[in-house]
């Protein structure tokens, strides 16, 4: 039996299966949030409940019973208030992100969270020419596996940064689409 995707808001006021699919699930697990889970875990938004409850738009009170609404879960996705301060172009950015996701996973983008990135190292460790990539992700509430292998004339090079903490793939004649990585010389 294959899993089936959250049920968010927008697609419970869409069919009344899945509104009630959506508020059994907030409702049980609103309880086992509230009985099972420990203080450290229950405020933690990276918790396996917690990331739950939001992709399941649990904390959220539309079109759920008062008593179903998981208690103190704020991740779903995002408080208006982040984004404020925002430059339009890191908006239009976020935005790019997201439906490029959307498009190759099948399924709604959440913001999980924040992530700072080292700025590129002005020295770096050539390793070599990648040959492919193996990588799992879910896609259609299905994890898959995929391997690309590049063609020669499209591989990027391998780079290390010089503490030997961070990789990098640079150059390349790729692009990342629905469909995963394509080599530009297939089109």
């Amino acid at each position: 039996m294959p899993i089936k995707r959250p049920v968010t808001i927008k697609a419970a006021k869409r069919s009344p299966a899945a509104a009630a699919r959506r508020e059994s699930f907030c409702a049980r697990m609103g309880g086992a949030k509230k009985k099972l889970t420990g203080t450290k875990k229950a405020r933690d938004p990276g918790s396996r409940i917690n990331r739950s409850l939001a992709a399941w738009d649990c904390d959220i009170p539309t079109l759920l019973k008062p008593k179903h609404v998981a208690k103190g879960v704020r991740m779903n996705p995002v408080p208006a208030s982040s984004r404020a301060g925002m430059s339009r172009a890191a908006r239009n950015e976020i935005e790019a992100a997201a439906d490029l996701y959307e498009r190759f996973s099948g399924h709604d983008a959440v913001e999980l969270g924040r992530v700072s990135v080292n700025p590129m190292p002005r020295v770096g460790v050539a390793i070599g020419e990648v040959d492919g990539i193996l990588y799992s992700t879910v896609r259609d509430g299905v994890l898959e596996k995929y391997i690309h292998k590049f063609h020669k004339a499209d591989r990027p090079l391998f780079v290390v940064a010089p503490d030997g903490k961070t990789l990098f793939l640079l150059g390349g004649n790729y692009t990342f689409t629905e469909r995963g990585i394509v080599d530009r010389s297939d089109k």
